[in-house]
């Protein structure tokens, strides 16, 4: 009986040593990677302005460049000479008409029908009116250089002094002279000038703003 018993337990101790053991996997903890999300962007592109073509003004007349005025045109036949004066201005040239036969003769062009003057005020009867200009033309046949001319129309002045002098060139190089004088009825500009053996005169009263467009237009017609 012992026997059995050492043998049973020696093929149980045999058995058991030569059984598979039971491997037991061991996990590994799996670690999920961070997923990037991308959030859907709206980036707004800005639309470009129209270019607009630049818009060119009209430049408006200021008083330094004054739109230019109408002009008309006085030719005298006896001497040979024009001269221009503004549209809508008078002249008197009624005593021109004996001019071939004169030996000194003028013609007017005024801002005002010198045939039907206003009434003058303030200063008497040579007195302009107020803002208004006179421009006389006036020619002597007398042969003279034009410096002689301007000493005879410093004396002719009642003695009074010459304010101002200045030596203009006229159209084909005629050569002038304007003087400035104080007169009995306020400031006297006049252009001297020798043409064909004649002396012309060309004196402006009252506002002298546009003498000198007048008077530098005098030529050989």
């Amino acid at each position: 009986m012992k026997t059995r018993f050492i043998l049973f337990s020696a093929f149980a101790l045999l058995f058991s040593a030569c059984a598979t053991p039971t491997i037991v996997p061991t996990l590994t903890p799996t670690i999920a990677q961070p997923v990037e999300t991308v959030l859907p962007t709206s980036e707004t592109l800005s639309t470009p302005e129209p270019t607009l073509a630049p818009v060119q003004a009209e430049p408006s007349p200021t008083k330094e460049n004054p739109p230019a005025a109408a002009m008309l045109t006085y030719t005298d036949d006896v001497v040979g000479f024009s001269l221009d004066y503004p549209a809508g201005w008078f002249i008197d040239a009624s005593a021109a008409a004996n001019a071939q036969q004169s030996f000194a003769y003028s013609i007017g062009i005024a801002t005002w029908d010198l045939r039907n003057p206003p009434t003058p005020s303030g200063k008497g009867q040579n007195a302009l009116p107020e803002g208004g200009t006179k421009i006389d033309v006036g020619v002597t046949k007398q042969s003279m250089t034009l410096e002689e001319a301007v000493a005879q129309q410093s004396q002719n002045e009642s003695g009074s002094p010459i304010l101002a002098r200045k030596d203009v060139t006229l159209a084909n190089g005629l050569a002038g002279v304007i003087l400035d004088f104080e007169g009995f009825a306020g400031p006297i500009r006049t252009l001297i000038t020798v043409l064909n053996g004649n002396v012309i005169y060309v004196s402006g009263y009252g506002n002298l703003e546009p003498f000198e467009a007048i008077a530098l237009s005098l030529r050989p017609k």
